[in-house]
């Protein structure tokens, strides 16, 4: 296949993706409400929190949070594991918000890897569906965390 018309396939293909994000109103939701992101006040917050919503390819997840805190987009074994040993997004002194936008349906799961702070409950996971889909998606449909996360960047 030559260049031109993989060039004219990824176009097209992100015509339609950008149809169905239309055609579903994405929503932007404030992980944990007015509370935001950080330790909660028990271990079940965030679950609680997610568990009353459906998340839906497209929308995005927002990550409001002050202190020394973080957000990583993890396999289950490491949410399940609260691991610190994986590629987490920071804020600075200036930039205490975090935004990720669902691009795939399947499970997704997220932790803070500071301190204790997962063990504390600082962690929840979703289940992205696609748009108009009343069934959940099957885990097999989603593709490797690396391509769903958002490109971190670092300073040399």
């Amino acid at each position: 296949m030559t260049m031109a018309k993989r060039m004219g396939l990824i176009g097209c293909f992100m015509v339609a993706l950008s149809l169905v994000f239309a055609a579903s109103e994405a929503t932007r939701y404030n992980v944990g409400g007015d509370f935001g992101w950080g330790i909660p006040p028990n271990q079940t917050f965030y679950s609680d929190w997610a568990s009353s919503k459906t998340f839906i390819v497209g929308d995005s997840l927002v990550f409001n949070w002050t202190g020394n805190q973080n957000v990583a987009d993890v396999p289950m074994a490491d949410y399940n594991n609260c691991s610190t040993d994986v590629i987490t997004f920071t804020g600075s002194p200036n930039r205490t918000v975090f935004t990720i936008t669902l691009l795939f349906p399947g499970p997704r799961y997220f932790i803070c890897t500071v301190d204790d702070h997962c063990e504390r409950g600082q962690k929840f996971s979703i289940n992205v569906r696609w748009p108009f889909s009343s069934d959940a998606p099957s885990p097999s449909a989603q593709p490797p965390i690396s391509s769903s996360a958002p490109t971190p960047s670092f300073r040399v």
